[in-house]
């Protein structure tokens, strides 16, 4: 079964999107900010970590330099209300697999999780 770490200050978005991934087939873990994300992350090794942009203690931003620069192999996922292409552009450019738009639809939230798995099935 794939883990995926969830990342997200609103406890109101971590539940819903762990729903949905669980409803998927996935085991999901969750964290509050950036820093306690990316200390699950060390230990647990998810197969992707799903990430807020704008959280307390440690950003987005913060966390995908982390996942640089102690080279983890574990695509980064990130959501965020910020709309501008500026942004966008900001998270790929630290390593970010794709950045999706809040609040996220399953419909758009799926497609990319699979695509940024490399299209593992789940098991």
């Amino acid at each position: 079964m794939q883990k995926i770490l969830v990342i997200d200050d609103s406890g109101f978005q971590r539940k819903i999107i762990t729903s949905v991934l669980e409803a998927e087939g996935y085991f999901v873990m969750s964290a509050v900010n950036g820093r306690s994300g990316f200390d699950i992350a060390v230990k647990e090794s998810p197969d992707l970590i799903i990430c807020d942009l704008l959280m307390p203690e440690l950003d987005g931003y913060g966390l995908l330099r982390l996942v640089r620069e102690h080279r983890l192999p574990i695509p980064v996922l990130v959501l965020t209300s910020d709309i501008q292409k500026t942004t966008r552009a900001e998270c790929l450019a630290l390593g970010a697999v794709d950045v999706l738009n809040k609040p996220v639809k399953k419909e758009e939230l799926l497609p990319a999780l699979e695509k940024a798995l490399g299209g593992k099935k789940r098991s």
